[in-house]
């Protein structure tokens, strides 16, 4: 493989934020985008050439002179002296004072200027005096690059002879004359480029050579692409991470979002232990800590799926959801941007405090048919090593020996309970002999396997370039029935047309997902071991006897998984993205873009008329009467119509002055309008399951109406960047934004943004420049203050009403005040500052970063209390304030780097460490949190473990009563009171702060082992320093015998409770008390994941290529989600598990 040196330093490359250009003996190049001055090449070449020439020092002039930009191959004229000392203003007129009679000529294109060797007038063939005429042949051909656009400025060399070269013209063009009947080797090199090679046989001209050079990944990382603006990395003050393509493909997870925990640490997925690897769930992430709260204290420990905290996300300058980049295609990505302080997310305003997540899409290349097609299957295979439940034998050993089969319950009928207890307990018993022991965590569980398919094809010429792609994803979820199937297509179209660029995007999304019918996985960890679910004719049964006679029956939760209802969501998206450049000079580019987005979402539930949930006692007395069962059945149906418009213009400016000033300005100016109405209705009364149609309902349900909602909001923004960078060393960065948003209140609509930063590249001092040591060292700082408009209704500003169709006068409809608003309802504003330095050692062998930030957010939107004669319990304002402060680091090196035998070993680490703080409450807050201290209600929320806001703490704070541990004597807790007294006494105004949810330090470790064509990469994800409250021991462990009759329970009941005095044990005796908020179960949560493992080859046989026209087979297997390793024993994925997920895949490209 004749590129991978480069590619390796690629991959090693990724995470770092820039590296400085390496050395080459091309003398033709691009700096920040825009072509090198010929007296920085003259100093850049001062150590390779003895002497300097006068031709050399007369081009220098002439750029002083004139302003313009000249290129040239410095083989081409180091011989050279100028004829005579140029003195014109004119760059036509001075070049021929300094080429005169030279055998050079020059093109003028723009303000660029290109020297060549005179060629004859027929082509563009650079002659060698020592070739014989006759006895030559042409290469001739041109150059492009990575986006399929002219390369000017490229060596072309042939052969270790150094005098047979040549530099492309301004349109990528050039031409060779070289001896027939020899091959030789034909290099192209450009800095910043990785270099090419082709081999030329010699034997008849060739002139339809057509080169395609691609950026190095130091090059890639010179530009940041920030959704709006495009900014040189060796000038950016921003912190950002980058996510290269390679890496996608490295650590693919189940879908995207999976993807990037797999990649950076900068993204911080929420731990949830509830829905595990639920493929239907979108998991809530942040960036730098939570930087808002909930309304109220209730909605918060409710689990209400809301996240304000959530980054923004811009995909190819279109603001896109999460949801969307959840099922997007990767194989269309290009690069993922990570923007994470004020510097680099101040241009986006009042939607950029909780970061930004820019999206950048492939872009279509020129020349022949290409075809990328790729296959493969996942599975998703259910992980329970977290479960210990007793088998049959065990968990009727365990009611023995707690009693639950000696005594009467009550003193009546005493002797026939005795009776009935002792023939429950033989019944059981004689099952077990027999073999009964089910399995029941098995039940619901499945090896998922799912399909995977991409199709990308493109082509086009230079002007008019296109390509097509298709996507179809199917997840089968590690429970029965529950799947995720999504389809993504897409047409890109690229014209260009003199100085105008034209772009259109058309996507289509569709996406269909279902829940399983098994319903909750705890359900099944629930079931008593010792119950079969079939009859002995195999009939499934509908329900279980009870613990004992009188005590009713138990629901068989496999009945209700075998009947027709289910539990469906899905949406389909439209979307064109239209954009036109115009360079209306070299330095001067005008862009604008036009993206119109509709959205159309569905989601159906039915729950049979023949579930258990009818005919319960509990759950369904009011369907137990003859009107009642006409109602059993019930259809939920909910239909969302969104239509959003996305319009921006942005002015760019980029120019270098009198050589070592630089200075970058744009101007932006952006409006995005979302139309979006909602309907939903809730029906009842269906004969029978099969005939589950909306229309065979008999009616609304009971006390409920159809309902929805129509809404509109627009908002606006006004950006302004300006970047000044002094001799690449000293550079100075300013944002200052503009935004207007239709949720906020009249006096409040519109509110500045801004940032500032500045850098300095120490690599380019004197007394580090050319330093073998230290490659890359930067230091920056920022400092500025963006906003967010999340957890802000459109109706929160505005007092409203809504209709009422079933109350009139006359014929007039009624209505009703909806909603109580706040017309001073503002933006919350974080104030972000960063502090960072970038590192490359030792050739760029060992690259790094690090920063520390603080952020603070205030304005937090908040519930008020209101006084109930108001009609409105609470309204929302600005009151509240949080602090985050922490530090990134990253860290990665080769420790192996031989490309000589293509052994290449990369090892890298992410380390963060944020401390969450809330720093100022609305008096409704603490109110409502003093209420929850205060309320000792028997077994419910209220009286066991919540999250509860306190100015000072955390805001994912546990709080508990303090624990002296298990009295050996009594076999009961022992407490200390909120003054530090002993007691036995259980009180919820005895909490305190235990620690928080949060890990203070969470990581990535990665390496990278290449050997020829085969790669492997491994990435493990760390966290810790934080607490976890173990629900495991509430709700399996530390059970009541109540709890015991009902339900299976952990081995730990067994063989690690107390049971006679002087056992010295963590667990309580048994008893009808179940345990409360304690601090023995808030326990240091620290963990280890082999978070991915991946494995790829690819094979490039010339036999397939000849017969098959297959340039490259590339087979792939990947690994997520393998083993947690943690600190706490307890159980993992509670309503739904997680799964191991296993993708195999075979990749074409013709």
């Amino acid at each position: 493989m004749r590129d991978f040196k480069s590619r390796m330093a690629t991959l090693a490359l990724i995470s770092a934020f820039v590296s400085p250009l390496s050395s080459t003996h091309a003398f033709a190049a691009l700096a920040d985008g825009l072509p090198m001055l010929a007296g920085d090449w003259s100093e850049s070449l001062a150590g390779k050439a003895k002497e300097q020439t006068s031709l050399v020092d007369a081009f220098k002039r002439i750029e002083k002179l004139t302003g313009y930009r000249i290129m040239y191959s410095y083989e081409d004229v180091k011989k050279y002296k100028a004829q005579s000392n140029p003195t014109s203003k004119d760059v036509r007129k001075a070049l021929s004072q300094a080429i005169g009679s030279l055998p050079l000529e020059y093109k003028v294109n723009g303000k660029f200027v290109t020297i060549s060797m005179k060629a004859p007038e027929t082509s563009n063939i650079y002659f060698s005096t020592e070739m014989k005429e006759g006895n030559t042949v042409v290469l001739q051909g041109q150059v492009l690059d990575s986006n399929g656009d002219p390369l000017p400025g490229v060596t072309v060399q042939a052969g270790k002879n150094s005098k047979i070269a040549t530099v492309t013209n301004t349109d990528g063009t050039f031409a060779l004359q070289l001896n027939r009947g020899h091959a030789v080797e034909v290099d192209f090199s450009y800095i910043g480029m990785i270099p090419e090679k082709y081999i030329f046989k010699c034997k008849e001209d060739f002139r339809n050579l057509l080169i395609k050079m691609k950026d190095d990944e130091s090059s890639l990382k010179e530009v940041v692409v920030t959704g709006i603006f495009r900014k040189a990395k060796e000038s950016y003050t921003g912190s950002v991470a980058t996510i290269g393509s390679e890496q996608l493909q490295q650590y693919r997870g189940q879908n995207l979002l999976q993807t990037l925990k797999n990649a950076d640490a900068s993204i911080n997925f929420s731990i949830d232990n509830l829905n595990g690897s639920n493929p239907n769930k979108l998991p809530n992430i942040n960036i730098r800590g939570n930087s808002s709260l909930p309304m109220s204290v209730e909605e918060f420990n409710a689990g209400q799926e809301s996240n304000p905290n959530t980054p923004l996300v811009i995909m190819d300058g279109f603001e896109i959801s999460l949801t969307k980049l959840m099922d997007y295609n990767d194989e269309e990505i290009e690069s993922i941007n990570i923007l994470k302080d004020a510097a680099a997310t101040a241009i986006y305003g009042s939607r950029g405090a909780n970061g930004v997540i820019v999206v950048i899409t492939k872009r279509p290349e020129p020349g022949k048919l290409r075809v990328n097609v790729e296959a493969g299957i996942q599975m998703e295979m259910p992980d329970l090593t977290s479960y210990h439940m007793l088998n049959a034998a065990q968990k009727l050993d365990l009611e023995k020996k707690a009693g639950l089969y000696d005594k009467a319950w009550s003193a009546d009928n005493k002797n026939k309970q005795e009776i009935l207890r002792k023939e429950a307990y033989q019944k059981r018993l004689r099952d077990v002999l027999n073999g009964v022991d089910t399995d029941w965590l098995s039940k619901p569980l499945r090896t998922g396997v799912g399909q995977r398919y991409n199709l990308r094809v493109e082509g086009g010429s230079q002007e008019f370039r296109w390509a097509a792609d298709a996507q179809y994803n199917d997840v089968e979820g590690a429970m029965k029935g529950s799947k995720r199937r999504t389809f993504n297509g897409g047409i890109t179209l690229l014209y260009t047309f003199k100085n105008l660029t034209f772009r259109n995007y058309t996507s289509v999304g569709i996406n269909n997902s279902q829940e399983s019918p098994y319903g909750t996985f705890s359900t099944y960890v629930n079931q008593q071991p010792y119950n079969a679910p079939y009859d002995a004719n195999g009939n499934l049964r509908k329900t279980f006897d009870g613990f004992w006679a009188w005590a009713g029956t138990v629901e068989n939760p496999l009945y209700n998984a075998s009947l027709d209802s289910f539990d469906k969501s899905s949406y389909q998206e439209l979307t064109n993205n239209f954009s036109v450049d115009w360079k209306i000079l070299p330095e001067l580019t005008l862009r604008g873009q036009l993206g119109i987005s509709k959205n159309d979402s569905e989601t159906n539930y039915f729950l049979s008329p023949e579930d258990t949930y009818f005919s319960n006692s509990d759950t369904g007395k009011e369907y137990q009467t003859s009107e009642g069962y006409l109602r059993r059945g019930i259809y939920r149906y909910g239909n969302g119509k969104r239509l959003t418009v996305n319009a921006d213009v942005t002015l760019s400016y980029n120019k270098i002055f009198h050589e070592v000033h630089s200075l970058y300005a744009g101007l932006n100016w952006s409006m995005q309008q979302s139309n979006y109405d909602y309907f939903r209705m809730t029906l009842e009364g269906f004969s029978n399951e099969a005939l589950n149609n909306i229309a065979n309902a008999r009616q609304y349900k009971q006390d409920e109406m159809p309902s929805g909602t129509n809404t509109k909001t627009r908002q606006f923004g006004v950006t302004a960047n300006i970047n000044y960078t002094y001799n690449s060393k000293y550079y100075i960065d300013f944002s200052y934004r503009i935004d207007g948003n239709s949720s906020y209140g009249s006096d409040k609509k519109y509110a500045p943004f801004w940032s500032t930063g500045i850098g300095w590249n120490l690599h380019n001092e004197k007394f580090l420049k050319g330093n073998g040591i230290v490659n890359m060292l930067r230091l920056k700082a920022s400092y500025g203050e963006t906003g967010a408009a999340s957890g802000a209704l459109e109706t929160d500003a505005y007092t409203y009403y809504k209709y009422v169709s079933d109350n009139r006068y006359m014929s007039w409809m009624g209505a009703q005040l909806g909603g109580f608003g706040n017309p001073n309802l503002s933006w919350q504003t974080t104030k972000e500052m960063n502090i960072g330095t970038e590192f490359g050692f030792l050739d760029n062998r060992i690259k790094g970063s690090f920063d520390v930030y603080t952020k603070k957010t205030n304005n937090l939107l908040s519930s008020m209390d209101l006084p109930l004669s108001m009609g409105f319990s609470s309204y929302r304002a600005n009151i509240g304030e949080v602090k985050n402060v922490g530090w990134e680091a990253s860290l990665q090196g080769f420790i192996i780097r031989d490309a000589k035998r293509k052994i290449n070993w990369m090892v890298g680490a992410q380390l963060v460490y944020n401390k969450n703080k809330i720093t100022h409450l609305s008096q409704a807050i603490k109110d409502q949190t003093e209420a929850y201290m205060t309320s000792d209600a028997e077994d419910n929320d209220a009286s066991g473990i919540q999250n509860l806001f306190y100015e000072g703490r955390p805001q994912n704070a546990i709080y508990a009563v303090r624990s002296l541990g298990i009295d050996p004597s009594t076999g009961k807790e022992i407490y200390l009171d909120r003054d530090g007294n002993i007691t036995d006494t259980w009180k919820a105004k005895d909490k305190v702060y235990c620690g928080s949810a949060d890990p203070k330090y969470r990581g990535i470790l990665n390496t990278m082992f290449q050997w020829g064509d085969f790669t492997l990469n491994a990435s493990f994800g760390y966290y810790w320093g934080g607490k976890v409250y173990n629900s495991t021991l509430r709700d399996r462990v530390e059970v009541g015998l109540y709890a015991i009759e009902d339900q299976n329970v952990d081995e730990r009941v067994l063989n690690q409770r107390w049971y006679q005095p002087g056992d010295v044990v963590f667990f309580p005796k048994l008893s009808n008390y179940s345990t409360k908020a304690s601090s023995r179960y808030v326990m240091d949560n620290n963990v280890l994941e082999l978070q991915t493992v991946s494995l790829q080859y690819k094979l490039k046989n010339p036999y397939l290529q000849r017969t098959f026209k297959l340039n490259s087979l590339i087979l792939g297997v990947n690994f997520n989600d393998l083993i947690h390793w943690g600190s706490v024993k307890m159980e993992r994925g509670t309503s739904y598990p997680y799964a191991r997920n296993i993708q195999a895949s075979v990749k074409l490209l013709f």
